[in-house]
């Protein structure tokens, strides 16, 4: 009992430190000050008005969307591709290639970003929405890549040689056996690689450019000249949208959970 009580006791603490920014960035955004001051003295909704009326901010949200998008569907692709090679395959020294293919997740961004910087510079496609795309999926497979894999090694093999022994060919055994049972991971993978892509500052600035610029990047260039609540407020909506995102990714592992145990009971 006290051991419980010990756990949740720390758990709540580690969550709480975790969130504490946002519990002072999101009273911020509702500050009626012209500068950024913690606790505020007066409310107000107008720096929510500003932002909306800068048309800086509603560029650089469809710019992070053009980026992010694309750097979805890129990173669901290959990342599934590469599940089902390695872990299907039966390829020799599979957990070094596995090692190797989440390695750019755990890499510092900015070593990403400086080997990226002279590729997209020789290619004549830096500050184009194609470097970034280009970039943030390097981040972006890893993810699919692990989601895709769980799902994979969650489900018996046996059904799909069950189902090429019946006559189905190749893709009638991927799209009737196989996709049916990893749709969920490459869903929540696609999700998990366009949350990155949206708030991904590192890339962004050595990628884009004036024309080209992401939320995250616009965040930090006016944290350097307009040190306003607008900034908190931005990051406000940015944060709401990132939660969104995480409850959806949340109600469906718990849906695959419970498949999974359907399955197996």
């Amino acid at each position: 009992m006290w051991g419980r009580a010990l756990l949740a006791g720390l758990a709540g603490l580690i969550l709480l430190y975790l969130i504490l920014p946002m519990l002072v960035v999101v009273p911020l955004s509702f500050s009626g000050q012209s500068y950024l001051s913690f606790p505020p003295q007066s409310w107000s909704l107008k720096w929510y008005g500003t932002m909306a009326d800068n048309p800086l901010w509603l560029e650089a949200t469809i710019n992070s969307l053009l980026i992010g998008i694309p750097t979805a569907l890129i990173s669901v692709a290959f990342g599934t591709l590469a599940a089902l090679g390695i872990v299907r395959g039966n390829i020799p020294r599979a957990g070094l290639i596995s090692a190797a293919m989440v390695a750019p997740m755990m890499m510092p961004h900015v070593i990403l970003a400086i080997g990226l910087y002279p590729v997209m510079l020789e290619l004549g496609l830096l500050r184009t929405h194609v470097a970034a795309i280009i970039g943030h999926s390097v981040i972006g497979i890893p993810l699919v890549f692990i989601t895709v894999s769980a799902a994979v090694t969650g489900y018996n093999g046996a059904l799909e040689l069950a189902a090429m022994t019946m006559g189905a060919n190749p893709w009638q055994t991927f799209w009737k056996v196989t996709f049916p049972m990893i749709r969920v991971g490459m869903l929540i993978g696609g999700i998990l690689a366009f949350a990155t892509s949206f708030d991904e500052l590192m890339l962004s600035l050595f990628l884009t450019g004036a024309a080209t610029r992401t939320l995250p990047r616009l965040i930090w260039e006016q944290l350097a000249d307009y040190l306003t609540p607008t900034i908190a407020a931005v990051a406000t909506l940015v944060f709401v949208f990132t939660l969104v995102l995480l409850a959806i990714v949340s109600l469906l592992q718990i849906r695959r959970g419970r498949a999974m145990a359907g399955q197996h009971g």
